[in-house]
């Protein structure tokens, strides 16, 4: 007894095209019969596409020993959507072979048989890792993946080794589905080396399979299970496939390696105004689907492990996978990639995006960035700086600039935010461009007495800082310090006097507040 899911796994059947009903893909037989034979048991009918035989397709389908029908010869052939339909409601499989010779495809089904009832139909199974493997040279991994799921009547979802969708059929991502498998997986199965997992989530259960070479993991393919699913036979004909599917993914891992030679290259160029012209620019961006007439903003993303991190190290190819995520869920296309300990995001307006609210758009995109870091990454401190959109994208590396400056300076404002943009930094933006001996001379002949008095009373200073961070309020300085307004306000004269200031004076205290900055930035 043999159903047409084990039968579509052997030669010649695995080159059968499923024309309709493969929802009757469980249906046994015990024979491969032709029109002319007695039809007394559940039958696989042949049926040559040369003459009229073909003409009494329904008839032959609501036959109740008919249980699939094979149509072969090299004939092409059209059916009509009535013949397909009828195939399709009834859930009796119409297939397609090119072979010619009936007489050779009932042997072969016989030999089936024979392979069953001996118990050695897995020698069948062994032999489709070369189908697959020939399917993957011909067809690529795509064309090996459409195959596979329209055998198993199932659609086959990838995911690469950090538990994000690899779009290979254009389907849209089903990402709270891949949330609750990763959970599941992290929580019950991570630790062990099992190639096949059961995943249940809620009432929901998936197969969920490995993808891995030695030591090296390429990822997971995961189908949803359904009622009435020969299980067995699918598990096998998946394992069957999977040494094909990690070839090609091993090859695809190749080829990228070296394409990511020549794109490092290509990027590191871009911001450091290494490209000859912008058409050189368009030029070698189409080369990685990557469209430079279109405008693109800037940001640099700066990781630091905190006292909390238990990780071990940064994968920042992990994070890169979830910014992208992040990106694309917004309609956008970006290059992401790591460089100077930094990750840089150069993301492609959307015409949804307008010069008007551009860059606070990019703002709000770089908060939820932060956001959705913060909570995945935990023990990881992220902060964001963004440089500015410039006319051409040529001048890449002015904004790339801007945004190291961002995140640079703005460490030193007075109150901290994890994602800056370079517009927003104040007049300390105007001290990056200034030489750090000049501004070095500049602080000491301002702060220089207060530094030399905090030698010995180290009061002084601390007070003065504190007091521009409360925005030169009395009050909430004297709050911070722990001393009483009037004990400040004494401080404060005596500061005035040692640094030949007034206070009250919007250009004396324009004056300390710069020197104060140049004091932190220089630190």
């Amino acid at each position: 007894m043999l159903i047409f899911q084990e039968i579509i796994s052997s030669t010649p059947f695995d080159n059968a095209e499923i024309l309709a009903g493969w929802k009757g893909k469980d249906r046994y037989i015990l024979q491969a019969a032709a029109p002319t034979d007695l039809l007394e048991e559940p039958s696989l009918l042949l049926l040559s596409k040369s003459g009229d035989a073909h003409l009494l397709l329904a008839d032959y389908l609501e036959h109740p020993n008919i249980q699939g029908i094979l149509l072969y010869g090299a004939e092409n052939i059209h059916l009509s959507p009535t013949i397909l339909q009828m195939a399709e409601t009834i859930g009796k499989p119409l297939l397609d072979v090119s072979v010619s010779n009936p007489y050779s495809l009932q042997k072969a089904i016989t030999d089936l048989q024979q392979l069953k009832s001996m118990g050695l139909f897995h020698l069948v199974w062994e032999r489709t890792t070369n189908y697959w493997l020939q399917l993957g040279q011909r067809s690529g991994l795509n064309g090996l993946l459409a195959r596979l799921g329209s055998i198993i009547g199932e659609g086959i979802q990838m995911l690469n080794e950090h538990f994000y969708i690899r779009k290979w059929n254009g389907d849209a991502d089903p990402e709270e589905q891949r949330k609750d498998l990763q959970a599941s997986y992290y929580q019950q199965v991570k630790s062990r080396s099992d190639v096949l997992f059961m995943l249940n989530n809620g009432a929901d259960e998936y197969l969920l399979m490995r993808l891995q070479s030695g030591e090296i993991l390429y990822g997971f393919m995961f189908i949803q299970v359904r009622p009435g699913m020969m299980l067995d036979v699918t598990i096998e004909q998946l394992t069957h496939a999977i040494p094909a599917i990690i070839s090609m993914l091993k090859s695809e891992k190749a080829v990228l390696r070296a394409h990511q030679s020549y794109k490092e290259q290509f990027l590191t160029n871009l911001l450091y105004n290494n490209i000859e012209s912008e058409q050189t620019l368009i030029n070698l961006g189409g080369q990685w689907g990557w469209d430079f007439t279109k405008p693109t903003q800037l940001m640099v993303l700066r990781m630091d492990v905190a006292t909390n991190f238990t990780g071990g190290t940064i994968d920042q190819n992990e994070i890169i996978s979830h910014i992208r995520s992040i990106v694309q869920a917004n309609f956008l296309n970006l290059i992401a990639f790591p460089i100077q300990g930094f990750i840089v995001l150069i993301i492609f307006d959307s015409p949804a995006v307008t010069g008007i609210n551009r860059k606070e758009f990019m703002v709000s995109l770089a908060g939820k960035i932060h956001h959705s870091l913060a909570h995945s990454f935990p023990g990881i401190d992220f902060q964001i700086g963004l440089g500015r959109q410039h006319p051409s994208n040529m001048e890449c590396f002015r904004s790339f600039y801007e945004a190291k400056v961002a995140l640079e300076l703005g460490k030193y404002e007075t109150k901290h935010r994890a994602v800056l943009h370079f517009e927003d930094i104040g007049i300390a933006r105007l001290l990056a461009n200034i030489h750090n001996d000049i501004l070095h001379d500049y602080y000491q002949e301002t702060l220089g007495k207060l530094i030399g008095m905090d030698q010995e009373e180290d009061f002084y200073l601390e007070t003065i800082e504190t007091f521009f961070t409360n925005n030169a309020d009395i009050n909430a300085t004297a709050e911070q310090l722990y001393i009483h307004p009037n004990t400040l306000r004494k401080r404060i004269k005596k500061i005035e006097s040692l640094l030949n200031v007034d206070f009250n004076l919007l250009d004396d205290l324009v004056k300390i507040d710069v020197a104060l900055k140049i004091m932190k930035m220089l630190k």
